[in-house]
C-alpha cells in the first residue's frame, strides 16, 4: 500500500489529478500494477476514510444544474479550485440555494470520481458564509429572552385603536416611510405624525435605534409608535436582532408596533414589541383605524341619540300629563311647572339642535377629507404615463425603422458585389462558344472557331487563331 499512498499525495496536491512517475523496477520494487480503475476506487476509499466531513469556505464558480436535480460547481478562493457535487436529496435541508459568484459554508465529504480520477466534494450542507453564524446568534437571543420572560403576552401593551399621534422611527430616506405615510394619510388622515429618524442598517444602527425610542419618551408626545424598515438579509436586518434595541423595545412605556422586512421576516424585536405586522405598510394600518368605519360609526350614534332623546322628551311629557291630571286646585303651581317645562323643552330643543349642527358640521369635514383622496389624482398620473408610454413607443418604432432601412441598405450593396456585371467593370470579361458554353481553358476551343466575347459595355466577336500548348503539371 504504500506505493498507493504516495499517489493520494500527488493526488491531493495536483486538486483533482493524479500524477504517475514511472519507477524502474529493482528487485526490491513490488511486482503488483494497479489498474487505472483500481487505483482510483483506492484512492476514493482512503480520501472518503480520512475526509469523511470537512467544512470548506469559497466562492461558487461554473454553477451547472442539469434536469436530474443534482447541481455541479466548482469551489474557488484566490490561489485553488475544487470541484463538488450537491445532490438533489440534500438540498431540501438546506436553508441556501447556491448562485453563481456566491461565498457559501459547505459541509462534505471528500471523493474521487472514478471515471476520471477527479478529487471532488460530495456537499451535505451548505449555507451563504455568514449567514450561518448570525442565525445561530439570533437563535441563542431568542431562547435567552423567551426564557427571560420578554416575550409573554402579558407584558404587552394594548394598541390605541385611535390615536391622536403616531410616532415612527426609521430611515428618513427609506421606502418604509413614503409607504407608511401613504397609509397613514388614506386611514386616518386626522392623526398628528412624528418622525424619529434613525439608522436601520450598520454598526451605529443599533445605538441609533435606541436614542430614537429615549426621545420618544422623553417629549411624549405620541399614543403609539411604529418601528420600521424595508425588507433585506438577515445581515441588514441585524440592527433589530440586537439584545440592546431588544430590551429597550420591551422596556418603552410607549406602545409598539414592529414592521420590519417582509412576511417571512422574523426579528427579535418582533417578538418583543407590543404587536408585530408583517410589513411596514401593514403596521401602519394596524395603528389607524378606517375612515370610512369611522362615519358609520358616528352616523349610528347620532341616529340612537336622536331616538333617546325623543324618548326622553315623550317620557317626560307623559310625566307632566300625569302629574297635571293629578292636580285638583293648585293651577297657579301647574301652570308654573308648565312654564319651566316649556322653558326647558325650548332648551333641550337647542341644544338637540345644536349638536345635530354641529355633527352635520363634523360629517361635512369628514366627506371633505374623503373626496380630497379621490382617484382623480391616480387617473391624471396615469394618463401622463400613457402619453410618455406613446412617445416611447413611438420613438421606438422610429428606430426600429431606422435600423431595418440601414440593413436594406447594407443587404442592397452586397448584393451589388455579387452581380457578375459589377465584376465586367471591372474589367474582366466572359468566353463564350457559339453555344453559349462559357470557355475557361484554351484547349476547349479550335482554330478558327468563332467566340463571343462579353464586356461591361457590349460583345465582340473574334476568331481563335492560335491555341497556346497546355502545360504539363509537374510530378512530385
Amino acid at each position: 500500500m504504500g506505493a498507493a499512498y504516495k499517489f493520494v499525495y500527488k493526488f491531493v496536491a495536483q486538486l483533482s489529478r493524479v500524477e504517475l512517475h514511472i519507477i524502474p523496477m529493482t528487485s526490491e520494487t513490488s511486482r503488483f500494477i494497479y489498474t487505472v480503475k483500481q487505483l482510483n476506487r483506492e484512492l476514493r476509499d482512503l480520501l472518503e476514510t480520512d475526509y469523511r466531513s470537512i467544512w470548506v469556505e469559497g466562492e461558487i464558480s461554473g454553477l451547472a444544474t442539469p434536469a436530474s436535480g443534482h447541481l455541479y460547481f466548482s469551489l474557488k478562493d484566490k490561489n485553488s479550485v475544487i470541484r463538488c457535487v450537491f445532490f438533489r436529496n440534500r438540498q431540501n435541508r438546506n436553508n441556501a440555494f447556491p448562485v453563481e459568484g456566491m461565498q457559501v459554508l459547505l459541509n462534505g465529504q471528500i471523493s474521487c470520481y472514478e471515471p476520471r480520477g477527479d478529487l471532488q466534494i460530495i456537499v451535505s450542507y451548505l449555507e451563504q458564509a455568514g449567514e450561518g453564524a448570525l442565525r445561530r446568534a439570533f437563535e441563542i437571543l431568542k431562547q435567552k429572552l423567551a426564557a427571560e420572560g420578554l416575550f409573554e403576552q402579558q407584558h404587552k401593551s394594548k394598541i390605541p385603536t385611535h390615536p391622536g399621534a403616531i410616532g415612527i422611527i426609521t430611515s428618513d430616506s427609506g421606502a418604509a416611510l413614503h409607504d407608511i405615510l401613504v397609509t397613514l394619510k388614506r386611514r386616518f388622515p386626522l392623526a398628528n405624525v412624528v418622525l424619529y429618524p434613525t439608522l436601520v442598517q450598520g454598526a451605529k444602527a443599533p445605538k441609533s435605534i435606541v436614542a430614537a425610542i429615549d426621545l420618544a419618551e422623553k417629549r411624549n408626545e405620541v399614543d403609539t409608535l411604529i418601528l420600521a424598515r424595508g425588507g433585506g438579509s438577515m445581515e441588514d436586518l441585524q440592527a433589530f436582532n440586537d439584545e440592546g434595541v431588544a430590551r429597550k423595545v420591551f422596556e418603552c412605556a410607549i406602545p409598539i408596533v414592529c414592521g420590519v422586512g417582509h412576511e417571512v421576516d422574523f426579528t427579535i424585536c418582533d417578538f418583543v414589541a407590543d404587536q408585530r405586522a408583517p410589513t411596514p405598510t401593514a403596521a401602519a394600518e394596524f395603528v389607524t383605524p378606517e375612515m370610512r368605519q369611522i362615519k358609520q360609526a358616528f352616523l349610528l350614534l347620532h341616529s340612537s341619540l336622536y331616538e333617546n332623546t325623543l324618548k326622553y322628551i315623550q317620557g317626560f311629557q307623559q310625566s307632566v300629563d300625569y302629574f297635571t291630571s293629578s292636580l285638583v286646585h293648585p293651577k297657579q303651581k301647574l301652570a308654573s311647572y308648565l312654564a319651566e317645562h316649556s322653558y326647558l323643552y325650548k332648551q333641550l330643543n337647542f341644544y338637540i339642535h345644536r349638536h345635530i349642527e354641529l355633527n352635520n358640521s363634523l360629517h361635512e369635514k369628514y366627506s371633505s377629507l374623503i373626496s380630497a383622496h379621490s382617484p382623480d389624482s391616480r387617473i391624471q398620473y396615469f394618463r401622463q404615463q400613457l402619453r410618455a408610454n406613446r412617445h416611447s413607443l413611438g420613438r421606438s418604432v422610429a428606430i426600429q425603422i431606422r435600423n431595418k432601412q440601414h440593413a436594406l441598405y447594407q443587404n442592397h450593396e452586397k448584393i451589388k458585389l455579387m452581380d457578375p456585371q459589377h465584376t465586367l467593370h471591372r474589367g474582366y470579361a466572359i468566353v463564350q462558344n457559339r453555344k453559349h458554353k462559357v470557355i475557361t481553358d484554351p484547349q476547349h476551343t479550335k482554330l478558327g472557331e468563332s467566340l463571343q466575347i462579353t464586356v461591361s459595355k457590349g460583345q465582340i466577336s473574334v476568331l481563335v487563331d492560335e491555341i497556346p500548348a497546355a502545360k504539363i503539371p509537374k510530378c512530385g
